[in-house]
């Protein structure tokens, strides 16, 4: 099965941006507002579950911020794939500049190392499933990872609301590379993986942060308007953050919730 996205277009993005900082859910402030309320979703997710010592797989976990976080806040003993020679190298960098031990290994995820099969307790992937025309079968590949009762985390962007209009306006090229998806559509994707969905649900009641402007010419004047006007945009959400940090959180909605979760167990 073919990744709609594409090594080359992963690998070229990857050589000309930033390594991202491992997530510490202990930053305050509002650049750090979305990890820490996916710190306090994952603390829900795995309050019943002795964390330490448990395996855990993250799926396309290339340069990932988020591999590091699990071992040091859960103690699980961690371990990353993905098929970017490039990405596995720079993940390796993050593990080691954080200190924590992991294994992390190359390979497409249709065809791993048996090794892998059955051995981990949680599986974890980061927008990763909405790059391939056909969902179930790329989670019935994530599930032949997990030992019987394992869990399955799965996050993708929201690009049917107004952050995915948004995202298919700006950039309609790197727009098509994703497969648009609802939380009914990710629950019965992953039910025909044979798993058993525990919740399925938008996350989040704002972020502009999905919409990707990459592979846009950075000097063209339209760039330029674009980045201002996302810029704003994600002004707009950290003003709403700091409501919600001092008031409720206000709900997530088809409308303008930038993602979609889904739990669910082996």
């Amino acid at each position: 099965m073919t990744d709609k996205a594409g090594k080359p277009y992963w690998e070229a993005l990857w050589a000309e941006t930033e390594i991202p900082t491992v997530v510490d859910p202990r930053v305050p402030g509002r650049r750090n507002y979305v990890n820490r309320r996916l710190d306090a979703y994952f603390r829900q997710v795995f309050a019943s579950i002795k964390t330490a010592e448990k395996r855990l797989l993250e799926v396309g976990c290339a340069r990932s911020a988020w591999l590091p976080y699990f071992a040091k806040e859960f103690g699980f003993k961690i371990c990353g794939l993905d098929y970017s020679e490039l990405g596995c190298r720079q993940e390796q960098e993050q593990l080691a500049s954080s200190g924590v031990d992991g294994d992390i290994v190359c390979a497409d995820f249709f065809t791993p190392p048996k090794e892998l099969c059955g051995a981990f307790d949680v599986v974890v992937s980061f927008g990763v499933v909405e790059h391939f025309e056909n969902t179930a079968a790329c989670l019935s590949a994530f599930t032949e990872f997990l030992k019987p009762g394992g869990l399955l985390f799965t996050l993708v962007p929201n690009t049917l609301g107004t952050v995915g209009w948004l995202f298919n306006r700006m950039n309609p090229a790197v727009y098509a590379m994703h497969v648009p998806l609802r939380p009914t559509e990710l629950r019965r994707a992953h039910e025909r993986a044979g798993l058993q969905v525990v919740r399925s649900h938008y996350f989040l009641s704002t972020s502009f942060g999905v919409v990707n402007l990459s592979n846009l010419e950075a000097g063209q004047f339209k760039t330029r308007l674009k980045q201002f006007l996302l810029d704003n945009l994600s002004r707009l959400s950290k003003l709403i953050w700091i409501v919600e940090s001092y008031t409720w959180e206000f709900p997530a909605t088809k409308l303008f919730s930038p993602y979609i979760v889904c739990v669910a167990r082996k």
